[in-house]
Order: structure tokens, then C-alpha cells, then sequence
């Protein structure tokens, strides 16, 4: 279980095994918002980023990881958290989906880890949860699954039972709405090849472990027989419940929220089902609302009814975990995932659930009631409440800015002075009605536009003075006629994009020469080289270099000589950097004789290079 306030678990569970670092990551949510995706990258970064690294150290992870990390996400459902430049880095990593009907909806990732030493040993992990990549402070599960490639007897049963997974892996290029560049498609169908041998353990205590995925060709049947039945789901409709109760004989105990509770047919409230929902103590208050950006997008249910929405400057709370327990004659049955107990989510949804056989006293509907003891309480309802007016009207605005966030946008920029771009429309959505849609650039509010952009044969131009402002990423604004507002974020195809445009990025984090040296020394950490620990009381910045006086530069020298005696690539990093200060006018951030002390060490670094015929 993944309580409100520890949203960090989540990425602990992302980091590689002692020994190993990253290899590929795939990840898939429902809702995303740019500022918690950041946080992935950290997850593989070579040691910990602390507070103390700041953005530079966020920076210097992202990068590194970028081109091994990709996330699916629903369009429409894209916000941005709390600003940050640092996102761009994120920008080919990010790929909105739209499913062939319903919604996308799985909250899954495929972890692929190499031995730092044998780039061979390969080692593998699953991930199913309910928590999206949000902010989200909620009560949700998430099962965790390690495995290796199959044994030579186990190939045949391993490839049948994680058959499931390889063919969500491999569909997610196609549900993309902007289209993949062809050698991510060539990784990411790489990596589903290698998947297709991975064997993953089962849990201790497990007698049996099932991969079910509804939504993308033949929906699998789940065999809910049984005596009794506990359903945990914070969306709840009619239909849903009643798939789910037609072949449980018994009572069904259902905890829910109120508001889904309180807008089911008394029909469905009838003897057989005991209903409950999260003790007021266990809802955590919100004290994150505030520092959201207006503009994210709410993190909502993709089929919640309209009374349990949430505004669109809040994030999720509560409840949000997604299981259903079958006690039935050879054990539970525990499934947990993403679906809710809805009809979108049995019927049409994208969604993943893990089905687990385990002994009954300790994993069944009893056993999971008395674990959950004070966090749930009784909870007596009638039903047949209306929905909320407001929330009906934000889920017409949310469906609204759904039809055109699968738009395909593409920009194009040009290297002039200031710089020049393009943007154009390729989808036929037409815009209007009780609604009026606007855009404009994550990074400028100011560029943009009403409606959409303007087709192909007549794009909508613009001026932009910084190149660290363009970007992409494009915000979607559609409001009604009473103001209510929703935004949401595409991703935009770039076309002739600047080699020096993340450069630019950089520098603009290169407020002074201390930001300047501790980002260097992060640039350079992959060498493991160590200086002697300084006083700590003196400000520093050296990383695992040791001490590096972040003020003066002094050790400075010291880390880049045995960097270069490292052979360590990252100087071709430092190089870009420096270069691309040195076209800048008024960029002093470097510390004093820097400039002398680098062409040394380029000299060097070049002079081993040619000895060593380009391996250094």
C-alpha cells in the first residue's frame, strides 16, 4: 500500500539493484504532470541527489537518463506541476496516447537493469500500481515483480504468462499522437523482444501470478466466482459493480467514496453488499492545492462519476487503490491494478490488473478487512443521489479539451535573429460550441493563440528573443461560458531544432559561478574519482571529486586532471557547456583563469585521445 505521504516510494521502487544501473524504462499513466515526471530520472541517477544540488543536480540526472526513460500518458491528461525550465529535457520522452476506445489508464512500468560490470547480465522488474505520475496524495497499491531471463526449461511457461505485458509494450509506439523517431521505435521493440524471456518471480507465499490487459484486442475474462468478495475501487458505477458481483454468491463488502456510494441505484444497495469508505483520519489534508499551477490538470477518474471530481487546481486525495479479493475453494484471488469498478474501465479502458492465487486466512476477504481495520469505517447510504451541477460542467469542459489534446501539432524553428517558428495544425477538429479553446507555448503565454494553430498551407508565426524559450510543449486552454477553465499540454513534433537550444537551457540555470562549478563537477561525476573531503563547513560544491570550493573554483584543477586521466567523457559535456558560454554577451560565470586552466585540459584530453586512437 503507497500512503498519501510518502509519494516517494513510488520512484524508490524505480532505482536499480545494488550493482546495476538503468538500461530501459517504460512507464505508463493515466494523468502526468511534467514537474513529478523530473522526478523518475532521479531515481537512476548514479548517487543520490540531494537538496543541496538543487536544479543543477536535477538537471544533470535528467539528462543523463532522457534517452532510456519513455512515459505514455492519456492526452488531455498532461499538466505541468510547478514550473521548470529543466522539463525540455524531458520533451522525446514524453508520448500522450490515445486508446482505440475508452481511455488509456494503466499505471505500469518495465524496468530493464545492466550489471555495471557485465553489460550482459541483464536484470528485470515489473510495476503495477493505481498512482499515476502525479502529485497526488492518495491511498493507492502498487505490487512489485523482479525476474531474470527464463531458464532454458522455463522459456515455453514464462513467455505464456508475461504474453500479456509484451503486447501492451509493443502497442504502445501505434497509441502515440505524435508519431515516435524510428529508433525509439527500434529500441522500444527491442526491449519487448527481450521481455519476451523474462521470468518473473513469483511473491513468496503466492501459489500463482496472472497478467491481465483489457483494452487492446481480446479482452481477457476474469473468473470472480466465489463465496464472498472484497472491492476497493474510489469509482464505482452500477454497471461495473454488477460485473464484477454476477458470480460472487455471497456477501461483497465494497469501500468506496462516499460520493460514488451516495450515486449508485438503491437497487444495487441490496443485502448482499456492505459498504465502507477511508476513515476521516486516514485522508490526509491537502496542503499541496496551493502550490500548484493553476493551469495543471486535475488528476481525475477517467469514468468517475461527475459528483467525485475534483476541481481543476487540486490534486487527488483519499482514496484511490484498486482491488478486488475472490475467496474461492483453491484460495484468494487478489487483483490490483489500475480499474476501477466501473463499465469503462471491464469494458473499454486500457487498464492492467495482476492477479495473484495466495492461501485464503491470510490474503482473503477477511484477512484484507481486519489489515485495513481502522483505516476504513462503516459507511450507510440509500443512494440514488444526483450529480453535482459543477462537477458535471467541469467533466463537460475535461471531455471538451480531451477531443483536441490527441491534436497533431508540429512546429518548426528557425536559427534567425530572433528566432523564428512555425506552428501548425494537422488534425480537422473543429472548435466553438458553449466552449472556447486557446494555446500557447509552456514557456511563453504570450505566444499563442485562439482556436488551434492554423493548418499546414497556413501556419500560425511567431517571434521568440531567448532560444531557452522554445519549446514543444504547447498548453491547450478551453474554457465555458460561465469561466470555468481546464488546460492540458501537447507535445508538439519539432522540426530543424537547434543543436545548442538545451545549451541554452543550461546556461540560463548558470546564475553565477558557483552554479557554474557545481554544475560542472555534476558533469564529471561519473568518473568515481575522490578528493579529500574538505571542512564542511565551507560552501562546496565537488560532488564525489571531494571538496571544490564553490565560490573560488579552488580544487577545481585537481578534478578535471584526474578527470582526464580517467579518460572520463564527460569533458566533451564541459566543452559543449563552455563553448556555448562563450558566444553569450555578459555571461560571467566563469571563475578566474578558467579559461587557461580548460584549454590545458582539453589539450591533454585531446593529446591521449590521438595516442589512444579516439578511446579515452
Amino acid at each position: 500500500m503507497l500512503e498519501p505521504q510518502t509519494r516517494a516510494a513510488l520512484t524508490e521502487q524505480l532505482a536499480p539493484p545494488p550493482g546495476y544501473t538503468l538500461s530501459h524504462a517504460v512507464g505508463t499513466t493515466f494523468t502526468l504532470d511534467l514537474a513529478t515526471a523530473l522526478t523518475v530520472p532521479l531515481s537512476f541517477a548514479s548517487r543520490r541527489i540531494s537538496r543541496d544540488d538543487g536544479s543543477l543536480g536535477v538537471l544533470d540526472a535528467v539528462r543523463r537518463a532522457a534517452d532510456r526513460v519513455d512515459i505514455f500518458a492519456q492526452a488531455g491528461e498532461i499538466g505541468m506541476g510547478r514550473p521548470s525550465d529543466l522539463v525540455a529535457f524531458l520533451e522525446q520522452s514524453i508520448h500522450p496516447v490515445v486508446a482505440r476506445q475508452g481511455l488509456f489508464h494503466p499505471k505500469v512500468w518495465f524496468l530493464e537493469y545492466r550489471h555495471l560490470d557485465d553489460s550482459e547480465d541483464l536484470t528485470y522488474r515489473y510495476l503495477c500500481a493505481s498512482r499515476n505520475l502525479t502529485n497526488d496524495r492518495s491511498w493507492d497499491v502498487i505490487a512489485r515483480f523482479d525476474g531474470a531471463p527464463a531458464a532454458t526449461g522455463r522459456r515455453r511457461d514464462a513467455a505464456s504468462r508475461i504474453a500479456p505485458l509484451v503486447g501492451l509494450l509493443r502497442a504502445l509506439p501505434g497509441l502515440a499522437t505524435r508519431p515516435l523517431p524510428p529508433d525509439r521505435v527500434t529500441r522500444l521493440d527491442a526491449l519487448a523482444d527481450r521481455w519476451r524471456s523474462v521470468d518473473l518471480e513469483t511473491p513468496r507465499e503466492m501459489r500463482d501470478l496472472t497478467f491481465h490487459v483489457f483494452g487492446l484486442d481480446k479482452r481477457p475474462t476474469l473468473d470472480l466466482r466465489g463465496p464472498r468478495a472484497l472491492v476497493i475501487s474510489p469509482f464505482v458505477t452500477d454497471g461495473g459493480l454488477r460485473l464484477l458481483r454476477d458470480a460472487v454468491h455471497g456477501p461483497t463488502h465494497l469501500v468506496s467514496r462516499p460520493d460514488s456510494l451516495d450515486q449508485l441505484a438503491p437497487s444495487s444497495l441490496d443485502g448482499s453488499l456492505v459498504t465502507y469508505v477511508l476513515d476521516d483520519a486516514a485522508t490526509f489534508p491537502d496542503d499541496t492545492a496551493d502550490t500548484v499551477d493553476p493551469g495543471v490538470v486535475a488528476p481525475v477518474a477517467p469514468d468517475a462519476p461527475p459528483r467525485a471530481r475534483l476541481s481543476v487546481d487540486r490534486v487527488l486525495s483519499g482514496l484511490h487503490a484498486k482491488v478486488v479479493v475472490v475467496d474461492r475453494h483453491d484460495g484468494a484471488h487478489v487483483l490490483l491494478g489500475s480499474a476501477n469498478a466501473t463499465e469503462a474501465a471491464l469494458q473499454s479502458n486500457v487498464e492492467v490488473m495482476v492477479e495473484l492465487t495466495a492461501p485464503a486466512p491470510r490474503f482473503g476477504v477477511g484477512a484484507t478487512l481486519e489489515a485495513l481495520g481502522a483505516l476504513v469505517e462503516p459507511f450507510a447510504t440509500d443512494g440514488g443521489a444526483s450529480p453535482d451541477p459543477e462537477a458535471e460542467a467541469e467533466h463537460a469542459l475535461e471531455i471538451y479539451l480531451r477531443r483536441f489534446a490527441g491534436s497533431r501539432l508540429t512546429m518548426r524553428l528557425h536559427d534567425s535573429d530572433p528566432f523564428e517558428i512555425e506552428v501548425w495544425n494537422e488534425s480537422t477538429h473543429e472548435t466553438g460550441g458553449d466552449h472556447d479553446l486557446r494555446w500557447h507555448l509552456l514557456s511563453r503565454p504570450d505566444i499563442g493563440g485562439t482556436g488551434l494553430p492554423g493548418p499546414p498551407d497556413a501556419p500560425t508565426r511567431a517571434t521568440v528573443d531567448e532560444l531557452a524559450d522554445v519549446t514543444p510543449f504547447v498548453v491547450l486552454v478551453a474554457r465555458d461560458l460561465h469561466g470555468r477553465e481546464r488546460r492540458t499540454i501537447v507535445v508538439a513534433t519539432l522540426l530543424d531544432d537547434i543543436e545548442r537550444r538545451h545549451d541554452a537551457v543550461i546556461a540560463r540555470q548558470l546564475t553565477d559561478t558557483a552554479a557554474f562549478i557545481r554544475l560542472l563537477t555534476l558533469l564529471l561525476e561519473l568518473s568515481g574519482v575522490a578528493l579529500p573531503v574538505a571542512d564542511p563547513e565551507t560552501p562546496s560544491a565537488g560532488g564525489v571529486f571531494g571538496h571544490v570550493d564553490a565560490t573560488s573554483g579552488a580544487g577545481l584543477f585537481e578534478a578535471l586532471v584526474r578527470a582526464v586521466g580517467a579518460g572520463h567523457s564527460g569533458l566533451e559535456d564541459v566543452r559543449r557547456l563552455v563553448d556555448y558560454l562563450a558566444t553569450l554577451d555578459g555571461q560571467d560565470v566563469l571563475p578566474p583563469g578558467f579559461d587557461a586552466l580548460w584549454s590545458s585540459v582539453w589539450a591533454a584530453h585531446e593529446q591521449i585521445a590521438s595516442q589512444t586512437g579516439g578511446n579515452r
